[in-house]
């Protein structure tokens, strides 16, 4: 990377070319190629400090650095899949509010960028899970506002379509002071059912085979009193090869599902 920018600035000085035009002949493909390395080797600080060096270098597709920067701190807020206990919820909200801030810069940069829309769906669903009840309700529509236009962008990005079956999952789950505090600031409590998840989760699915969609599956299907399926979801996720981060995670909830089912 050193070697690459070396002799675009030497193309540049004996060109006569401004710094104006060297920003515009870098690619951020050389950053992403790194981070993405970093990310292989489980090194996330490192990732973030490359796409934070390529985004000053002010590449010339730097929205795509800044939703995968965006990414980089919602991992490093979401402790669901380990222990919650490593980071406080007052860092957990500086990260999701962090991943939220670049997202936003990323659509900037580029009103299309799927992604952008995506992390900013996720920042706002995590900021759910740290707030207090009323920023709960208040922030909740807008999980759903942002992963709609990602689907709009993709209609194939199976996480955006996972998101709105989580958004239908935990809105259906909303309880009774919760759905006050929303017709108080909206006038109406918001609109979701099971059947709306199930709907999106089996989207999803249809696109990734992948054990975060099964299980999800598999606990709607329980609360739509459909045992059998739910069943075949929990241990057909269980012979599925570990790929992602949280594979094993939903492996050990199916395995308690299963438990309580017999």
């Amino acid at each position: 990377m050193i070697f690459v920018n070396l002799f675009l600035l030497f193309n540049i000085l004996i060109t006569g070319g401004s710094r104006a035009e060297l920003t515009q002949q870098i690619s951020c493909r050389e950053y992403l190629d790194e981070a993405k390395e970093a990310r292989a080797n489980r090194k996330p600080l490192v990732e973030i400090s490359i796409l934070e060096e390529g985004i000053k270098s002010q590449c010339a597709d730097s929205s795509i650095a800044y939703s995968q920067l965006s990414l980089c701190f919602l991992e490093l807020a979401d402790q669901s899949y380990s222990d919650r206990n490593q980071s406080s919820d007052d860092k957990r909200l500086e990260y999701f509010s962090k991943a939220l801030e670049i997202a936003n810069q990323a659509i900037q940069i580029d009103p299309n960028n799927v992604y952008g829309y995506e992390r900013k769906s996720m920042a706002f669903a995590g900021l759910v899970d740290v707030q207090g009840l009323k920023q709960k309700v208040q922030l909740a529509d807008s999980v759903r506002v942002n992963a709609e236009i990602a689907l709009e962008i993709d209609p194939k990005n199976d996480r955006a379509l996972h998101i709105l079956g989580r958004w239908h999952y935990e809105v259906s789950q909303f309880g009774g002071v919760m759905r006050f505090f929303a017709r108080l600031l909206f006038g109406t409590a918001p609109k979701a059912t099971y059947e709306q998840a199930l709907y999106y989760f089996e989207r999803s699915l249809e696109l990734q085979d992948f054990p975060v969609h099964h299980y999800w599956i598999g606990v709607t299907q329980l609360k739509l009193n459909n045992n059998e399926s739910a069943e075949s979801h929990f241990k057909y996720l269980l012979t599925l090869e570990n790929k992602h981060h949280n594979d094993q995670f939903f492996k050990e909830q199916a395995k308690k599902e299963l438990q309580k089912l017999n």
